[in-house]
């Protein structure tokens, strides 16, 4: 893997087959660029933070940012964080909630995202929800709140099984959960309702077709991808 350098606040990368070159990625407020260690290179994203700064009458919070380096030697690591008046990021590291250089194939990978699904059901605890509305809860809270996961890294059959197993006490159980008799299978439950279904979306469904469009889109030579930013 060839050395590489990123600033978290100012964060970074290269993709695609056609070696399209992305030198900054920007989410909200937050930008992301990433180069070749270099000192060439600190002293350019130096010079631009600070061309920034003369331009728009803002200032950056160096201390705030932190670098973060990739088969980059320790010294030149160090050296660069002094330079840049910033701290030094370790990885895997997390970037709008997502865990960034963990292994996607670790369940205790997604274990914040199967708690913050079992926290959302804590806080609907001693509400009366009729079997119509916890189908539309399942839906609009439940399903929604993993996108962000499934969209960038492929959830493991263990990690599906407990998502599941949530969604479906949350069905048959209610707020209060537990061993409920589960009156149809889940894969009907899935079905839409024009086929004899509920219309729950299946996650497991919904995480390959996320990662379907972004392989498509990776794999247009210079196509829509490339548009995007």
């Amino acid at each position: 893997m060839r050395k590489a350098v990123e600033l978290n606040a100012f964060k970074g990368f290269a993709i695609g087959s056609d070696s399209l070159v992305i030198s900054h990625l920007q989410y909200a407020d937050d930008t992301l660029c990433i180069g070749e260690a270099s000192i060439e290179n600190l002293w350019t994203l130096k010079a631009m933070l600070r061309g920034f700064e003369m331009a728009s009458g803002l200032k950056v919070n160096f201390w705030k940012s932190g670098l973060s380096g990739v088969n980059v030697n320790s010294t030149f690591l160090e050296m660069a964080c002094n330079f840049l008046n910033c701290r030094r990021g370790t990885i895997p590291f997390k970037y709008l909630g997502l865990p960034i250089g963990e292994n996607p194939k670790s369940v205790t990978t997604w274990e914040p995202l199967v708690q913050h699904l079992r926290k959302r059901l804590f806080s609907w605890r001693n509400k009366h929800i009729s079997l119509g509305g916890r189908i539309v809860l399942i839906n609009a809270v439940l399903n929604a709140i993993p996108i962000f996961y499934l969209s960038f890294m492929k959830m493991p059959v263990k990690v599906w099984k407990k998502v599941v197993r949530i969604q479906r006490e949350f069905l048959w159980g209610g707020v209060q959960g537990g061993n409920k008799v589960s009156w149809v299978k889940w894969a009907v439950v899935c079905k839409p309702k024009n086929k004899g279904g509920l219309g729950v979306r299946d996650a497991r469904i919904v995480n390959l077709s996320l990662l379907t469009k972004w392989r498509w889109r990776l794999l247009l030579p210079g196509g829509r991808f490339g548009r995007m930013f």
